[in-house]
């Protein structure tokens, strides 16, 4: 996954296994702060569980998917900067 923080603004790139991240939590770290980022909760560890997507969701906000094989990615999804 890629991700920008939304503290220091550094775009990362992290890898997660699927079965975590549908089936358990996943924490990610910024490599620019050291700031910790709730990925997906399914356990309800850290309040409603659920994951970013819908976390997005109800602020309106896309998240872009796809696998390793088929990343369809612009320069701008892996620089972070908006169309």
């Amino acid at each position: 996954m890629i991700f920008t923080c939304k503290v220091c603004e550094t775009r990362s790139i992290k890898t997660v296994c699927r079965e975590s991240y549908e089936k358990g939590v996943v924490v990610a770290r910024c490599d620019g702060c050291n700031n910790l980022h709730l990925i997906a909760d399914r356990l309800g560890w850290f309040g409603e569980p659920g994951s970013i997507e819908d976390y997005l969701a109800t602020r309106g906000e896309e998240v872009k998917k796809g696998s390793i094989d088929a990343l369809n990615l612009t320069l701008e999804d892996i620089a972070g900067r908006k169309p």
